[in-house]
C-alpha cells in the first residue's frame, strides 16, 4: 500500500512536470469537448472559460476522461485554476504514467450534481466519492458565527475541498464546474495516509514521538523538530515523564474537528486542553503565538498545519 502512494505521489508531481512542459493550445476545437451528449458539457465549459487553459489541455491528455465528462452525468468538476498549477512544486522524471495521470484528473470529478444549495446545507464536512473512486474529496463549510457573509455560498462563509478554497461557480448542460485554487491529490485520502505516516514524512519526529493518537476527526498543529529544541532544557525530558502533564501538553496542540486554514478565524479556538488565540492577517495565520509554516496537510484523520513553536499550556508557562 505504501508503494502505492508512493507511486501516486510521484505522479502528482509529475503532473508538475507535464504543466511545466506542455504548452497551453489556446485553439483547441470546441468540437473535442461536445462530441457526446449536450452541447455546454463539463470538458467545454472548462475549455472556453479564461484562467482554466491549464485543466483543458491536460484533460485532454487523459484518455477517455473527456468522453466521461461529456455524458449525460451528471457530473461536478473541481477546476484548479492555471495559477494553482503553476504554484506546485516542479521534479523531472523519466517516464510518465498516462493511467496515473488521468486518476489524478478523475479525482476532481465527482459523479453527482452538487449544487450551491447542497453544499450551504453542509454541516461542517461531508465527503463525496469520486470518478476515480479509490479516494474521496472531503468538503468543509464554514461560516462566521451564523452570519451571511458569502453570495456564492449565502449564509456559507467559505467552503472548501481538502482545503482549496472554492472561488467561483460555472453551470454545465451536465452538471457543476467549481473553480478552486489548489490541485487535489488522491493520495492525501488514501486509507493508509495517516497522522503518522504525514508525520514522518514531514519530519516532525519529536511530535510522532510523544503523539497521543486521538480518535475522531481533528486538527493538529504541530511543532517542528527545531520548536521542541527551543523549549527550556529539561523541559521536554519532564513532560516524558509526567503524562498527565504531557497529555495536556499535545491536547494543547489538538482541535477537534477539521479546521483548514481558509476556515479559521482571529479569536479564541477551544483545543481539547486548553483554550488557545488564533490570529489571522494579511495572510499570515498564528495558533498561540506560533506562525504557521505548512498549513492544510490533508490525512485520513483530519487536518495537520506545521508551526515554528510549541505552545505551552497556561501552568507551564
Amino acid at each position: 500500500m505504501k508503494d502505492i502512494l508512493l507511486i501516486v505521489n510521484i505522479t502528482f508531481l509529475s503532473l508538475a512536470a507535464i504543466v511545466n512542459t506542455l504548452e497551453s493550445n489556446r485553439h483547441h476545437s470546441s468540437s473535442s469537448f461536445t462530441n457526446y451528449g449536450c452541447a455546454d458539457t463539463i470538458p467545454a465549459v472548462v475549455l472556453r472559460e479564461n484562467g482554466l487553459t491549464k485543466l483543458a489541455d491536460l484533460l485532454l491528455t487523459a484518455d477517455g476522461l473527456v468522453e466521461t465528462l461529456s455524458g449525460p452525468g451528471p457530473f461536478t468538476l473541481f477546476a484548479p485554476t492555471d495559477e494553482a498549477f503553476a504554484s506546485m512544486n516542479l521534479y523531472n522524471f523519466d517516464t510518465e504514467d498516462v493511467n496515473l495521470l488521468k486518476d489524478i484528473l478523475a479525482y476532481h470529478a465527482v459523479p453527482l450534481e452538487i449544487t450551491s444549495a447542497f453544499l450551504s446545507a453542509i454541516q461542517q464536512v461531508y465527503q463525496l466519492p469520486t470518478v476515480q473512486g479509490s479516494a474521496p474529496v472531503r468538503i468543509n463549510v464554514y461560516r462566521e458565527n451564523g452570519r451571511a457573509t458569502s453570495t456564492l455560498f449565502d449564509p456559507v462563509k467559505t467552503v472548501t475541498v481538502n482545503g482549496a478554497l472554492v472561488l467561483r461557480k460555472l453551470k454545465a448542460c451536465n452538471g457543476y464546474v467549481y473553480v478552486i485554487d489548489k490541485v487535489l491529490n488522491p493520495a492525501d485520502l488514501m486509507p493508509e495516509n495517516d497522522e503518522l505516516e504525514i508525520l514522518k514524512q514531514y519530519g516532525l519526529t519529536t511530535v510522532k514521538k510523544i503523539l497521543d493518537v486521538l480518535v475522531g476527526p481533528k486538527t493538529l498543529f504541530a511543532p517542528t523538530d527545531a520548536a521542541f529544541a527551543a523549549l527550556p532544557p529539561g523541559f521536554l525530558d519532564e513532560l516524558l515523564a509526567d503524562k498527565k502533564k504531557l497529555l495536556t501538553f499535545i491536547n494543547t496542540h489538538v482541535v477537534s474537528g477539521y479546521h483548514y486554514s481558509r476556515g479559521l478565524e482571529t479569536g479564541p479556538i477551544l483545543a481539547f486542553g486548553a483554550v488557545v488565540d488564533v490570529q489571522v492577517s494579511h495572510g499570515k495565520i498564528t495558533y498561540g503565538g506560533a506562525n504557521l509554516l505548512i498549513p492544510d496537510i490533508t490525512n485520513v484523520q483530519g487536518v495537520i498545519h506545521v508551526i515554528d513553536a510549541c505552545v505551552l499550556p497556561a501552568d507551564s508557562e
